[in-house]
């Protein structure tokens, strides 16, 4: 499911997009909310000047995850848009249908609203989780294990060996004292 991308930071696309593309739809494959959301990242400069300013937030009616960029990296981002999509899909179902109470504080304030944010929290930082150690895996396998490359056997005796010389190693964990 393709979603709307509006970018008026200084992100660069070219790095944002695959990442954001493959987010998105395993995002959707987890959770297969019926509409796309809208993605607006944007700047302000102001905001990222504060410690605990605003990182990104959901608007129900018109389905945007609006995400701020200004002095973060690109994987809080991504992490910020993924706990966004679990309000897009909460929006999706109807959860979001009735009135809230908004401001600062709402989901201390509201026992509905904190139970939202427990679930976009969990589920959002689940699929990230999830979603970035397939990417980790996908890295590995194209670098690490590819036919010309593959990986060595290990011998059961736990010694491994070097490929170099064919010396062994043994296993055992170096202790700090032996390390410095």
């Amino acid at each position: 499911m393709k979603c709307k991308v509006k970018n008026t930071s200084d992100l660069d696309m070219q790095v944002v997009l695959p990442l954001l593309k493959s987010l998105y739809s395993f995002a959707h494959e987890r959770l297969s909310f019926k509409d796309p959301a809208n993605i607006f990242f944007k700047s302000d400069p102001k905001n990222s000047m504060n410690p605990l300013g605003k990182t990104a937030h959901y608007q129900p009616l018109d389905r945007t995850i609006t995400v701020y960029t200004d002095g973060r990296h690109l994987k809080d981002i991504l992490r910020s848009i993924s706990h966004e999509l679990i309000h897009h899909d909460q929006n999706c179902k109807g959860g979001l249908d009735r009135p809230v109470s908004g401001g600062s504080n709402y989901a201390q304030k509201d026992p509905y609203m904190r139970e939202i944010e427990r679930e976009a929290y969990e589920k959002g930082n689940m699929i990230f989780r999830d979603w970035e150690d397939t990417q980790r895996w996908n890295l590995m396998e194209t670098k690490n294990y590819t036919k010309e490359n593959e990986m060595p056997e290990v011998p059961e005796d736990g010694k491994k060996l070097l490929s170099d010389n064919d010396k062994e190693v043994k296993s055992k964990p170096t202790s700090n004292d032996e390390w410095y």
